[in-house]
């Protein structure tokens, strides 16, 4: 970028990026979208605003495709950034699916955590189908926990 090759914007930095993919390292590139700095953010929201469309697709699936192109972070602060960008690009892709952004983003944690949870050979303690439910829940409207999607849904 300082030497005029490269657009210093984050579209450009993340269509480079994006570009050059099958050469990178795939966690290196999870840390710089992960990143907390300004520039960072954006590049990381211009690459998920780069991905192809999510609409019709579960969620599930369409996670599975966009982190497909890296690797999470370690950090649980860099993954929640990743992942409320993600649930709000979901929503804009699937109007209606969800009640709101904030839902998709609870669905989606989760899905990051049953993952790991499954892959996770130092784990002493699987998680279950009841704990998995329990955890997809946000307020409702009256105060009380209510699922993010049916019950059935997440079972």
């Amino acid at each position: 970028m300082s030497q005029g090759l490269l657009e210093s914007s984050p579209a450009a930095v993340s269509a480079f990026l994006r570009a050059q993919a099958d050469q990178l390292d795939k966690a290196q590139l999870g840390e710089l979208l992960g990143h907390h700095e300004d520039f960072a953010v954006a590049v990381m929201h211009a690459w998920i605003d780069g991905e192809p469309s999510m609409a019709g697709q579960a969620i599930d699936q369409s996670l599975r495709r966009l982190l497909g192109g890296f690797r999470l972070p370690g950090e649980a602060q860099k993954i929640d950034r990743i992942m409320e960008k993600f649930a709000e690009r979901y929503c804009k892709d699937n109007p209606g699916r969800f009640s709101s952004a904030d839902a998709a983003y609870v669905l989606s944690f989760a899905i990051i955590m049953l993952n790991t949870d499954a892959h996770n050979p130092s784990a002493e303690r699987r998680l279950a189908k009841a704990d998995f439910v329990a955890m997809n829940q946000q307020q409702g409207e009256e105060g009380g926990m209510v699922p993010v999607l049916p019950v059935g849904q997440l079972e």
